[in-house]
């Protein structure tokens, strides 16, 4: 099976982090080159093109648009464009970018976009997923509720109940269930046991801080972590 090579340039570690775990879960994705000086990815650029580019708009020393418009034409990679607004879509048509995408990155808006970068290098295959399922039915006091996994920031034990918590507080909720059984039904590739009592997604969970793991999107949340939790971590370092 042929494989493409991507690079990500972004100022934000973070948005590298979401985007390349998004990417190594496409089968035809090869090798992952990420960058967040922009500079560093041009130079990188120049010396060994990626098939495919996921590229910040908005970023200090020279932006996206900048960027990829002094690469010479015959060094740039077809192009995803990413940032928080909708506002440089009229020059992103003007480039003939693949796709243009509205941060937090998402897999499945990922996965299409990759696949469109494919079609400008006139590659077209029938690509398969090796994802984890993205969604799940919760059901609880008589109501149904659809919850995507890449909604949810992490889970607590609260009696005989879990708390899912998810990117805003006013959408929590609990739902009777033990905790073993929470962590059989999350995907392992992005939920981690920190502590007999939480589980956590890596893709929001930002520092640990005297065992206390931080979120941005939600620092009201007080989440320990226990010895083995910080072993767990590592792993996805």
């Amino acid at each position: 099976m042929a494989k493409y090579d991507v690079m990500i340039i972004d100022d934000d570690p973070y948005d590298i982090r979401i985007a390349e775990s998004a990417f190594r879960q496409i089968k035809e994705v090869g090798d992952v080159r990420c960058f967040t000086k922009p500079i560093a990815g041009f130079n990188s650029i120049m010396d060994n093109p990626p098939d495919v580019l996921l590229l910040d708009v908005e970023m200090p020393e020279m932006s996206g648009m900048d960027l990829y418009q002094t690469l010479p034409l015959a060094k740039r990679p077809p192009v995803i464009l990413c940032t928080n607004s909708q506002q440089y879509a009229y020059e992103a048509i003007k480039i003939a970018v693949a796709d243009y995408l509205i941060k937090p990155v998402r897999f499945p808006e990922l996965f299409v976009a990759f696949e469109r970068a494919l079609h400008q290098k006139n590659v077209h295959i029938n690509m398969h997923v090796q994802s984890e399922p993205i969604g799940k039915w919760f059901t609880f006091k008589k109501m149904h509720r659809f919850v995507l996994f890449t909604d949810i920031l992490a889970v607590s034990s609260s009696k005989n109940y879990a708390i899912f918590h998810l990117r805003q507080a006013e959408d929590d909720f609990n739902y009777r269930i033990t905790m073993d059984e929470v962590e059989t039904m999350l995907p392992k590739s992005t939920f981690v046991r920190v502590h007999r009592g939480f589980i956590v997604s890596v893709n929001f969970a930002k520092k640990v801080v005297n065992r206390k793991i931080l979120f941005p999107e939600r620092t009201d949340l007080d989440i320990s972590v226990s010895t083995m939790g910080l072993l767990r971590l590592r792993q996805y370092a």
